[in-house]
């Protein structure tokens, strides 16, 4: 695990038919803004999409810009792919949606490799065959930087509800093949903007189980899952102990305030820093 640490806490969806939405975006703070070609974007848009979408990523900007590609299964995914390679303004990240197995992300890392060497892949799991497969997929490619739950489709296809309870098992399998990985993980999006209450419970929850990220199509949303997401101070130095506990230990076995200091505490308080500097 390195120090460096780039910021995936946030990332903001809109259509890629809607440039004004998605420059207001980008003022937003968030980290990671993306340009919807999927399901943002209608069918029989796809093309006219396709053609435009790039101009929102021309000059530059304070956050990742991301396009959500169509599955590269179909037509329009490898048409979006090669025109992600061809583009004079390719966008910093690209999502796969729909990604079942490691061969997904495979494929189409190895066709931008050579030719967009920096555009990083976040793949989408949105079913059970692709959850049956997430550690596969979460170690299938260097370029791939973070898994996303897709939960409104996943919900769909195994005929729940999106309550907590019966989304656990898929988050729990999302974190773990990530942290497994040493990759992000994204939890999916909250759909209704008038309910806060619920939308910061959910949230809360899903940070304490390791999640790194958290999607929304509100701006509103993003100061709440930064704080949530970024280190208190207490935490820092909290952080900077451990470290200076563990460098000045010569026997093996380190304790700070009563309470052991290992290895592994060691790079969890290395990574606050590193967030945390990041995040200023």
């Amino acid at each position: 695990m390195t120090d460096r640490v780039v910021l995936r806490r946030s990332l903001l969806m809109t259509s890629a038919l809607s440039p004004d939405a998605f420059r207001a975006l980008l003022e937003s703070g968030a980290d990671m803004v993306c340009a919807d070609l999927e399901d943002g974007t209608a069918v029989d848009r796809k093309a006219e999409a396709r053609a435009t979408v790039f101009d929102m990523f021309k000059g530059n900007a304070d956050c990742r810009r991301i396009l959500r590609v169509n599955s590269p299964r179909t037509a329009d995914g490898l048409r979006d792919v090669l025109a992600v390679i061809d583009s004079e303004t390719p966008p910093d990240g690209i999502i796969l949606p729909k990604v079942t197995c490691a061969e997904d992300v495979m494929q189409v890392a190895d066709v931008l490799r050579p030719n967009r060497p920096d555009v990083e892949i976040l793949a989408l799991i949105e079913s059970p065959e692709g959850l049956r497969r997430v550690d596969e997929i979460a170690v299938a490619a260097p370029e791939l930087t973070c898994l996303i739950f897709g939960t409104a489709d996943y919900s769909a296809e195994i005929g729940s509800n999106r309550e907590w309870d019966a989304l656990i098992y898929g988050r729990s399998r999302i974190v773990n093949a990530a942290k497994e990985a040493d990759i992000d993980a994204m939890d999916g999006a909250w759909f209704d903007p008038h309910d806060d209450a619920g939308f910061l419970e959910e949230l809360n929850r899903v940070v304490g189980m390791g999640f790194t990220g958290k999607i929304s199509y509100e701006a509103a949303h993003v100061a709440p899952v930064h704080a949530a997401l970024t280190p208190t101070p207490e935490e820092v130095e909290q952080a900077r102990q451990i470290i200076a506990t563990a460098e000045a230990d010569t026997v093996g076995i380190a304790r700070l305030d009563g309470r052991m200091v290992n290895e592994s505490i060691v790079r969890s308080a290395r990574r606050i820093l590193a967030t945390a500097a990041q995040s200023q």
